[in-house]
This record gives C-alpha cells, sequence and structure tokens, in this order.
C-alpha cells in the first residue's frame, strides 16, 4: 500500500503499463519511471504526485528509489574540470585591499561552485565546520587538489580566504591590511602548505558580503544574485599578472645621510617650505587686490533704455 487512495491509484496506472509493456514494475529502473511520465503527460503536479507513488511504493518494498532528483541550479556553466577552475583562479588579485580581500573571497567561491559544483544556497551554507586543514585540504569531505603553481593551486585559494577571513569578519581591519601586503610575500610558495593559525573559525558566515569600501558586512552572506555575477566575470580572461614582493626604492640625496645630518636636511626643508607657503599667501592677496583695483576702473556699460 502506499498510503493514500489518490497515491494508490497512480501505482496501480503505473504498475498496470509495466505489465502491458514487458516491465518491471518493482523494483523499476529511473528509464522505465521517465519513459511512463513521458508517454502519460500531466501537470507538474500530477507528475509531481506520480513519482511520489512510485518512490513510496518502492521504499515500503525495502528497495532504492528509483526517482531521478533534478540537480541542484548550478551557476558554474560549462566546462567545470580542475583546469578550467585554475584559469579563472589565474587572474584573481589575491594582495591589496580592497582588491585583494575581495579576490580572495571571489577565489574561494569559483572553488566552491567550480569544482565542488555547488549551487548558490549551498555556497552560502559553507560554515567552518565542513573545512578540515591538514596535510590535505577538505571541504564537504572532498580533498581540494593542488597543483605545481601556487597561483592557480585549489587548495591555495581556500586557505588564502581563511587566512583573512577571521580577522576581516571580526573587524580587524589593520590585522587584515597586513595579511593583504603584497610588498612582503612570494607567489612562488605555497600558501596551502602553511598552517593556517588565524581565528578563520571565528567566522560564522565564510562567503561574506563586502561594503563599498571593501570590507566586509558582519553576518551578512554574500546573496544569491552577487554570486550569480561574480562567476562569471571571474572567469573571463583578461591578462592580468599579479606584481608582488619588495619594492626597490629610487635611490636619493638623503640615503648616505647620518641621523643628525638628517634632522638637519628635515629641518632646512620644512623653512624652505614655510617660506614658499608665505609667498604664495603674499601673492594671492596681491592678486586679490589687483582684481579690486581693475574692478573700480571699469566703467558701467550704459542700458539700451538710457536711449543711445
Amino acid at each position: 500500500m502506499t498510503g493514500t487512495p489518490q497515491l494508490e491509484r497512480h501505482w496501480a496506472r503505473f504498475e498496470a503499463w509495466c505489465t502491458a509493456s514487458g516491465r518491471d514494475a518493482l523494483p523499476a529502473t529511473p528509464e522505465t519511471v521517465e519513459e511512463f511520465l513521458v508517454l502519460f503527460p500531466g501537470s507538474k503536479t500530477q507528475q509531481r504526485i506520480r513519482r511520489r507513488a512510485i518512490a513510496v511504493q518502492h521504499l515500503a518494498a525495502g528497495e532504492p528509489s528509483p526517482i531521478l532528483v533534478p540537480p541542484a541550479d548550478r551557476v558554474w556553466k560549462g566546462e567545470a574540470s580542475v583546469a578550467d577552475v585554475e584559469r579563472a583562479l589565474a587572474e584573481i588579485p589575491k594582495y591589496r585591499h580592497p582588491v585583494g580581500l575581495r579576490g580572495r573571497r571571489d577565489a574561494f567561491l569559483v572553488v566552491l561552485v567550480g569544482f565542488l559544483q555547488l549551487s548558490r544556497q549551498e555556497a552560502r551554507s559553507i560554515t567552518p565546520g565542513l573545512i578540515e586543514l591538514g596535510s590535505i585540504v577538505k571541504i564537504h569531505g572532498r580533498v581540494i587538489p593542488s597543483n605545481d603553481d601556487p597561483v592557480t593551486c585549489l587548495a591555495c585559494a581556500v586557505t588564502r580566504w581563511l587566512r583573512v577571513v577571521g580577522n576581516a569578519y571580526l573587524g580587524h581591519q589593520h590585522e587584515t591590511r597586513a595579511l593583504l601586503d603584497s610588498t612582503k610575500t612570494d607567489l612562488s610558495e605555497h600558501d596551502c602548505g602553511r598552517p593556517v593559525t588565524e581565528p578563520w573559525r571565528r567566522a560564522v558566515k565564510m562567503l561574506l558580503s563586502l561594503d563599498t569600501y571593501g570590507w566586509t558586512r558582519t553576518d551578512v552572506p554574500l546573496s544569491k544574485r552577487s554570486i550569480t555575477s561574480i562567476v562569471p566575470a571571474r572567469r573571463r580572461s583578461y591578462g592580468f599578472v599579479e606584481d608582488v614582493g619588495p619594492r626597490t626604492r629610487t635611490p636619493s640625496r638623503f640615503d648616505d645621510l647620518s641621523a643628525a645630518e638628517t634632522y638637519k636636511e628635515a629641518g632646512e626643508l620644512e623653512v624652505r617650505a614655510a617660506a614658499a607657503f608665505a609667498r604664495s599667501a603674499e601673492v594671492l592677496a596681491e592678486a586679490h587686490r589687483l582684481g579690486l583695483a581693475i574692478d573700480d576702473l571699469l566703467v558701467p556699460m550704459p542700458d539700451d533704455d538710457d536711449g543711445w
């Protein structure tokens, strides 16, 4: 018995068709069920009830349901290979604020929807408890692969975001900026090879939305609409190559000065700057006086009504 007269009627019809067409009704194959639904069309509600009747009958008999669950809506369209994800990661900024913070979040999103094939809602629902860090990185129990290139490494994309998300979530702006300092990093080294000691587990939401200033909006997850627009944009190729590492400063005449000489030079520069500002103020005042004098010399033009 399938529970209700309505479900029983639909099951009886399916069973009769299977008998007439030489198919097994119990257990049935997914292909048999789909062929039955095609041959006997109906409204969405009616087809849903037919599927339920078949599923209930199988479960009652201790058989697995032959009903194919429609796949969740996926935001990652087309190819979903590791290489496709790596191409997207290659052109996402990883350092400097705010582009690096936004880039790290988007790279994490790309791994979720591109490699793991999560839906928008599934990606938004990721919590620290679903992430495992160790010699390998896992999300939802699945291993996140690494490769030889830290720029395109999926595991690095995950750990880079985890390294900043806790401080960003807690509003620790100084610490977050320090982690995004492009002058103190080397993109030839794997991030996933270093332990993540930052407070990433403090972030209740892992996919955070950012405000116009590039800082996280606490407890506000990235919206489905934002995910829909971010992913295609991050998959476009712009030829972006990130420039990181120590910066070399242009040599100047101050490089070889002692501390005392530097203070002396700075004092003399301050005196010259003050004199320049004073002279600028005098010139502006003189220009103002000259403008007033010119206004006094100007003769008003007569109007047409004066009879000229």
